[in-house]
């Protein structure tokens, strides 16, 4: 690990103490211990990714903006439909930690940088090896307590899409799914084409 900034406040320490507690949840591979530490809209927006990835067609996906569509899309090729029907949120969590959907050398070598608390919410400077990340890690007080929001997580990830299926004259299905088509194939996946 890396040495974090010292906090200064009591509300900077607990934003802190909860990444600290999904970083570590996610380094021991027991991702659905991280869906407590997530906001009520952050647990929202996974559910309406796994239920339009249950359901067939491409219509419950263009509900979906890039970054969740992405998601979807990403489920229904490495998970088989009843596989989706019965798995949680959580268990989606467990399986993709297991089968190395989000590599451990990443949560290793994450950390949380300076922490800005305002009111109920919370910023924190993502750190990956040290350097700055792209998205900010940010928090909601909820109920008392600190919770992880990925809703800029979601919202730079389907402005990164959107930019680049413009640049490559594809709509945005085409073109994620192109972007599926480079990664792995799972044996005995169904395929949605």
């Amino acid at each position: 690990g890396f040495a974090a900034p010292p906090r200064e406040t009591p509300e900077e320490r607990a934003v802190a103490a909860t990444f600290d507690a999904a970083r570590n949840a996610l380094a021991e591979k027991r991702g659905a211990a991280v869906i407590s530490l997530l906001t009520r809209n952050s647990v929202k927006s996974l559910e309406s990714v796994r239920d339009a990835a249950r359901q067939p067609g491409d219509a419950p996906l263009q509900r979906l903006e890039p970054a969740e569509r992405f998601a979807a899309m990403g489920l229904r090729r490495y998970l088989g439909p009843a596989e989706l029907r019965r798995m949680s949120v959580g268990d989606i969590a467990n399986h993709a930690l297991k089968a190395g959907w989000l590599g451990p050398n990443v949560i290793s070598r994450s950390s949380l940088g300076p922490v800005r608390v305002k009111g109920d919410r919370a910023s924190g400077l993502l750190m990956v090896d040290n350097r700055p990340a792209l998205v900010p890690a940010d928090f909601v007080r909820e109920g008392g307590a600190w919770r992880i929001d990925l809703s800029s997580v979601f919202s730079f990830g389907s402005q990164m899409l959107k930019g680049f299926a413009a640049m490559s004259g594809k709509d945005e299905t085409a073109y994620i799914d192109e972007l599926l088509d480079r990664l792995p194939a799972k044996p005995g996946a169904m395929r949605t084409h």
